[in-house]
């Protein structure tokens, strides 16, 4: 088991080697490339206050860019749009649904507490704090996380936590 998810993570890193101890490698990426690219998420992110969502997918999205979220893949299936122009048509498609494309209970997609590169991905954490759904008094810590692929600049694919609920497509209005 432990070498089919070694296998699967190489796959998805574009590695070209597991090592002995189960580690995956990738060809030297110097720390001014990796430094790049974890300011190209940080920027992207930041983005969202100042700039259109047109804007901010023809500044940090490949033409070509794929969306592994499956709010975002259920939407596309009805828009038709592939690579970056998905993504737009996909917030515009879910506003007109009044469904949540992305709905993280009230963790903000800012100040991420860690953000780590490793070879073309880089990956930020963001914390919030939540209510206890059990005693409202409580509180508990949450995470989110976001993973890009980054080429020549450029987001290539995007990972996150998402789950999906019976009838979320519905939407507030039922439709």
């Amino acid at each position: 088991m432990r070498l089919i998810a070694l296998v699967g993570m190489a796959a998805l890193c574009g590695a070209v080697e597991v090592g002995a101890q189960g580690i995956v490698r990738c060809a030297p990426v110097p720390q001014s490339t990796l430094d790049a690219n974890k300011q190209l998420l940080i920027d992207f992110f930041e983005s969202g206050r100042s700039m259109t969502r047109e804007e901010r997918s023809r500044r940090f999205q490949a033409d070509d860019y794929i969306q592994h979220n499956p709010r975002a893949l259920r939407i596309d299936e009805f828009t038709g749009a592939k690579g970056r122009e998905a993504w737009v048509k996909a917030f515009d498609e879910a506003a007109r649904r009044k469904v949540a494309l992305v709905d993280l209970g009230g963790i903000a997609l800012r100040d991420p507490i860690i953000v780590m590169a490793e070879c073309d991905l880089v990956t930020a954490i963001y914390k919030g704090v939540l209510k206890d759904p059990d005693d409202p008094s409580r509180t508990y810590e949450a995470f989110a996380f976001e993973t890009v692929r980054v080429k020549d600049g450029k987001f290539t694919e995007h990972w996150d936590q998402v789950t999906l609920a019976p009838g979320w497509l519905k939407g507030a209005d039922g439709r």
